[in-house]
């Protein structure tokens, strides 16, 4: 088994699962114990770095004085809908394409991903079941470290100064919140952070969350005729009063989506929690207006019901920046080119730290790491491609 995938293995196993519920920065301190680590290790190269008070490392491999300084990101936490505690990766050999018993309960079975009939033969990284795998996105940080390690040990290939930096909170939308581009130093950058490695991404959704507060009014169920009103019950048919075409799971593309993420109450009162997305501006406001007016059908149909929402913006598109800097893609479309790839580009359709970069001076697309099926117990993670994404990032830097 090879230093890069040794490192991922020992990355996924250390618990950093970000918590949108705390307001500490970290969100959850368990976050730095990889980070912490992973300092240790670009010290250990010989490589200057440091936390910030955010808890943001930075450093930078130096290399030719004469050329353009590229960054390379990734987050170390991982995402909420599955625990990250405990991670038993395994190591599945030569996979035969056929479903992968995860343990007595789950299957990973290409009739239902057919992304894996894609990678018979190749060595495949899965879950235990029990957990996600975290590859979202600790294989982006194995993989940046890994081209580190390349050029630490080969120096006399001459490469572009690598500016680095790993951050936290990328799974709860605050990742970037606190980036310096100026402690940074990259003139450009790339997230290593998504799933197909022939992929250069570019072009994000705008994105806003909803918070919405449904009050009701609690009467005993045996005195409640034309009395009660429960926020819960009013919660449901909210929801049922947006388009249901908009729910994630009927969208594809560049298709915009109104995603319900959680719901919580009593008869008394319910909180529902929405994120909503779309690369067009102007459908995302469109989209927004949707919930203004679903408010107002709600109260009007059910009186007693108050409905109060809170819309928030996210992040915008990044494609705006990238149109206007499209040095990055250019150079990452010259190394795919010298390695006899064909790069696609894709429309992202997620959250990427390198959006927020990208409107803070960092022009950063996303590349990504052979990593699939994110957030959850079926996430895998393909050894050959996860290989490939690191020849694609050290052909980015080198200088022929």
């Amino acid at each position: 088994m090879d230093k890069a995938i040794e490192r991922f293995l020992d990355y996924v196993k250390i618990d950093t699962q970000s918590d949108e519920s705390s307001s500490s920065v970290p969100s959850a301190a368990k976050e730095l114990n990889l980070t912490k680590l992973l300092l240790e290790q670009v010290k250990a190269m010989g490589i200057p770095a440091y936390i910030d008070e955010f808890g943001i490392l930075y450093g930078k491999l130096e290399g030719e004085e004469d050329s353009d300084p590229i960054g390379l990101n990734s987050h170390v936490d991982t995402a909420s809908e599955e625990s990250g505690k405990d991670v038993k990766p395994q190591y599945i050999e030569n996979y035969d394409g056929k479903a992968i018993k995860l343990n007595d309960q789950y299957s990973l079975d290409p009739k239902e991903f057919p992304v894996l009939s894609a990678h018979i033969g190749e060595d495949l990284i899965v879950t235990s079941g029990d957990t996600l795998l975290g590859a979202d996105d600790k294989a982006g940080v194995a993989i940046i470290m890994a081209a580190l390690d390349y050029f630490v040990s080969h120096p006399e290939v001459k490469h572009h100064p690598i500016c680095f930096c790993f951050t936290p909170d990328e799974e709860i939308g605050r990742g970037p919140d606190h980036f310096d581009a100026k402690k940074f130093g990259a003139k450009y950058a790339y997230t290593i952070d998504g799933g197909d490695p022939y992929e250069i991404a570019y072009e994000t959704f705008n994105a806003a969350k909803v918070e919405v507060t449904i009050l009701g009014k609690a009467i005993h169920p045996g005195e409640a005729k034309n009395k009660l009103v429960n926020a819960c019950t009013c919660a449901f048919k909210f929801d049922r009063l947006l388009p249901a075409t908009k729910r994630p799971e009927y969208t594809e593309g560049r298709e915009g989506f109104n995603h319900l993420i959680g719901i919580e109450g009593n008869v008394a009162e319910a909180h529902m929690h929405y994120i909503i997305r779309n690369h067009d501006k102007k459908k995302l406001e469109e989209q927004k207006k949707e919930f203004q007016t679903a408010v107002k059908e709600l109260e009007d149909r059910y009186p007693g019901c108050q409905v109060k929402i809170q819309i928030e913006d996210q992040y915008r598109n990044m494609k705006e920046v990238i149109d206007e800097h499209p040095e990055a893609v250019n150079t990452a479309v010259k190394a795919f080119n010298k390695l006899g790839l064909t790069p696609l580009f894709p429309p992202i359709r997620g959250g990427t730290d390198g959006a927020t970069f990208s409107f803070k001076g960092c022009p950063t697309p996303n590349l990504g790491t052979g990593s699939y099926n994110h957030h959850g117990r079926y996430e895998f993670l393909s050894v050959k491609e996860f290989n490939l994404m690191i020849e694609i990032v050290k052909a980015i830097m080198t200088i022929d």
